[in-house]
C-alpha cells in the first residue's frame, strides 16, 4: 500500500507540471494583455509591459512563472497591484472552500444512502419521487436552479434571506469578522461530526437495535441543544445565525445540482451487484439484510460512485463558482471573473492551479480509497 501511495504522487507530481504547462499555453493564448486596459499613450504602455515582464520572451515568462510556483509564489495581482495573489486567494477561498465542501460531502453522502435505500427496497412512491427530484435536481441549468431557489424561498416565502454573503444591517460594528466567525463555525461542525462518529463506533456493541438508536438519538440531542446555547449565549451568536441564513440557498442549490446523479448510480451499480454469486452465498449463510446491504454489496457498489466522484470533482467546484456570482456572494467566484473581465493573468493562473492542485489531491485520495475498498487491486498490486 505505501509504495503505491508513493508511486500515485509521484504520478500526480508529473501531472500536475503538464498541467500547469497546458494552462500556462492556454492563458497566454488569449489575444490581449493587461496593458491594452490603460487608457494612456503607447509610450506608458510600453513601461507597463517591461515593468510587469510583458514584454520578455513566453518562455521566459514560463520559466519565470513556473520557478515561482514550485516556491509557492503565484505572483503578484497586477488589477489590485502589488497585493500577492497568493493573499487575494487566502481572503476568498476559504468561503468557497465552504460552500464547496460542505456542498459535495452532504449531497454524496445522502446521495449514496438514499440510492442504497432504493436499490434494496424496489417499488413505491419512494423511488418514483426520489427518481424524478433527482433527475430533474441534476440535469438543472445552475444559475436556473439558483434563480427558482431564490424567487420561491427567498421573495415569495421569505423564509431566507439572498443575494448577499451577509447583511451588512446585522454586522453593522461587529466585534469580530466574516472570516473569523466562518473558522469558528467550521471547527465546529467539524468537532460536532466528529463526535457523532465516535458515538456511533461507541455504541455500536449495544445489541438491541431500539435501544441503541435511542441511545445514539438521546446523546445527539443533548450534544445539539449544548452547541446551540452555548452559540446563542455567546457574542457573536446573532451573527452566526444570520451567516447561515445567507448559506442555506446556495448550499441547497451545489446539493441539488450533485445527489441526483450520485443517487441513480449508486442505485443501478447496487441493483447489478445484488445478483452476484458472493451474495446469494451470504444470503445461504444466514447474514441479517443489513450486513448482506451495508457490508457486501454497498461496499462493492460505492466502487464506480468513487470513480465518478473523482471525474466530478472539478465540475462542482466550477459550478460552486458560478453560483456564487448568482447570490452575489464575495468569494472566488466573483475574484474569477474580475480576473477574466481585467486580464489579470496572474490572478487567474493562481485560481486556476489552486483548482488544479485541489483536484489533484482529490483524486490521490480517491485512489488510495478505491484500493482500500477494493481487496482485488491490493492483491493485484502486491501490496
Amino acid at each position: 500500500m505505501y509504495r503505491f501511495i508513493i508511486r500515485r504522487i509521484v504520478r500526480g507530481l508529473v501531472a500536475l507540471l503538464l498541467f500547469q504547462s497546458l494552462l500556462f499555453a492556454l492563458v497566454h493564448a488569449l489575444p490581449y494583455d493587461f496593458s491594452s486596459l490603460i487608457l494612456a499613450g503607447p509610450i506608458y504602455r510600453r513601461f507597463v509591459q517591461s515593468y510587469l515582464g510583458l514584454d520578455l520572451p513566453l518562455w521566459q515568462q514560463y520559466g519565470r512563472w513556473l520557478f515561482d510556483f514550485l516556491r509557492f509564489d503565484l505572483g503578484r495581482s497586477y488589477l489590485f497591484w502589488p497585493t500577492p495573489v497568493i493573499n487575494i486567494l487566502g481572503a476568498n477561498l476559504p468561503r468557497t472552500l465552504l460552500l464547496f465542501l460542505s456542498g459535495a460531502i452532504i449531497a454524496y453522502a445522502f446521495g449514496i444512502w438514499l440510492g442504497k435505500v432504493l436499490a434494496w427496497r424496489r417499488g413505491g412512491l419512494l423511488e418514483v419521487g426520489a427518481t424524478l427530484g433527482g433527475v430533474a435536481a441534476y440535469t438543472s441549468f445552475a444559475p436556473f436552479l439558483g434563480f427558482v431557489l431564490i424567487m420561491l424561498f427567498g421573495r415569495e416565502l421569505r423564509w431566507f434571506s439572498y443575494q448577499r454573503f451577509v447583511d451588512h444591517n446585522v454586522w453593522f460594528d461587529a466585534p469580530v469578522t466574516v472570516d473569523w466567525l466562518l473558522i469558528r463555525i467550521v471547527g465546529t461542525a467539524l468537532l460536532f461530526f466528529g463526535g457523532a462518529f465516535l458515538l456511533r463506533y461507541l455504541t455500536r456493541a449495544i445489541k438491541p437495535r431500539p435501544l441503541r438508536w435511542s441511545v445514539r438519538l438521546a446523546v445527539l440531542a443533548g450534544a445539539i441543544s449544548a452547541v446551540g446555547w452555548a452559540w446563542f449565549q455567546s457574542q457573536v451568536g446573532y451573527l452566526a445565525l444570520d451567516l447561515l441564513q445567507h448559506l442555506v440557498l446556495p448550499l441547497t442549490t451545489v446539493v441539488l445540482l450533485s445527489f441526483g446523479e450520485t443517487m441513480m448510480l449508486m442505485r443501478t451499480a447496487m441493483l447489478e451487484t445484488i445478483g452476484e454469486e458472493y451474495v446469494l452465498t451470504a444470503r445461504a449463510i444466514g447474514f441479517s439484510d443489513k450486513t448482506i446491504r451495508d457490508r457486501h454489496v454497498a461496499r462493492n457498489a460505492i466502487l464506480p460512485v468513487l470513480t465518478r466522484l473523482a471525474l466530478n470533482l472539478p465540475f462542482v467546484l466550477v459550478g460552486s463558482l458560478v453560483i456564487e456570482r448568482v447570490f452575489l456572494w464575495t468569494a472566488m467566484g466573483q475574484v474569477v471573473f474580475n480576473a477574466v473581465e481585467y486580464y489579470d493573468v496572474p490572478l487567474l493562473l493562481g485560481i486556476l492551479s489552486v483548482i488544479g492542485v485541489l483536484t489533484l489531491l482529490a483524486h490521490i485520495v480517491l485512489d488510495v480509497l478505491y484500493v482500500y475498498l477494493d481487496p482485488r487491486l491490493r492483491y493485484a498490486r502486491g501490496s
